[in-house]
């Protein structure tokens, strides 16, 4: 017995099987002139060639990195190694790679610098990360990561940090020493240059989304106008460290910090000097002479 199927029945059907096979394709484009083959592999005759650049869709990946892919001219199987997504990461520490799995051949961006992987499909927003380059204008070695607290640096790029890019709605919060110790200072926004306090000089960060409590902080310098060498000192009482740092000769405070210099290597001993404004150079009674602090 024949069965009829009606005209708008027949066509329903069509568009759902090329609905289907849309879902399932996902777009590519040849990177060089390459071989159309009948089968998954180097063996299998050539049917047709690919242009460079030439955009076809692959509906289905097997294991060994050959693609079928639908295009223009004769459908067949190209080497994956020769396809990549439609559009390019515009970031140059990020990379296009497919992905072979159960939900069928797709692209990603890997975004990486070379150590852990950051994987987002092509076509989405960036993932929340923070980029740091060992040069100026996010040049050099590098890396990312992504939000987390950071104690120590990956091998090979302590102290060597000399701009950091953010992507998303990350922000990052930057220290001189191991275990977020101070000096620190927090980023909003990318800065191809971070600046002689922490050129490299960075030893552990935290990468975050949301705000992160001011952070109150005094930087005494053995210059005047916040030059030469430097310690930093949060809320507290700190003596300084005499074998590394004994002498001030301006003070500069962050976050709304206040300080209170001592000529006493114990605080409390004696007088002190308040300290509410950023000072580029100290009294004389006070310059060269500062042993303990008190930071509020």
């Amino acid at each position: 017995m024949k069965t009829h199927i009606s005209a708008a029945a027949f066509a329903a059907f069509v568009i759902y099987l090329f609905s289907t096979v849309s879902a399932l394709a996902t777009e590519a484009k040849a990177t060089a002139w390459v071989n159309v083959r009948s089968g998954p592999g180097s063996g299998y005759s050539v049917v047709d060639t690919m242009a460079k650049n030439e955009v076809g869709n692959i509906t289905e990946c097997r294991s060994n990195g050959w693609c079928y892919v639908q295009r223009s001219g004769p459908d067949g199987w190209v080497s994956s190694s020769y396809l990549t997504a439609l559009t390019a990461p515009s970031d140059p520490n990020c990379r296009v790679r497919l992905v072979i799995g159960s939900g069928g051949p797709r692209f990603v961006v890997s975004c990486d610098g070379g150590s852990s992987g950051v994987d987002v499909e092509v076509g989405t927003p960036a993932p929340n990360r923070v980029c740091f380059f060992a040069n100026n204008n996010y040049s050099g070695a590098s890396f990312c990561r992504q939000p987390g607290l950071y104690n120590a640096m990956p091998g090979g790029f302590n102290n060597k940090i000399s701009s950091i890019r953010l992507h998303g709605n990350a922000k990052v919060r930057v220290c001189e020493f191991r275990n977020m110790g101070p000096f620190c200072r927090d980023l909003s926004s990318s800065d191809p240059s971070i600046g002689s306090m922490l050129n490299d000089r960075i030893s552990s960060f935290r990468v975050h989304r949301g705000g992160l409590p001011p952070l109150k902080q005094a930087c005494l310098f053995d210059g005047n106008n916040f030059t030469g060498q430097h310690a930093c000192f949060r809320v507290g009482v700190h003596r300084l460290p005499a074998a590394a740092f004994n002498k001030a000769s301006s003070v500069r405070l962050h976050a709304g910090a206040r300080v209170r210099l001592s000529q006493n290597p114990t605080y409390g001993v004696g007088g002190a000097y308040h300290i509410t404004t950023s000072k580029p150079s100290l009294p004389a009674a006070w310059n060269n002479k500062t042993k303990s602090v008190k930071v509020e």
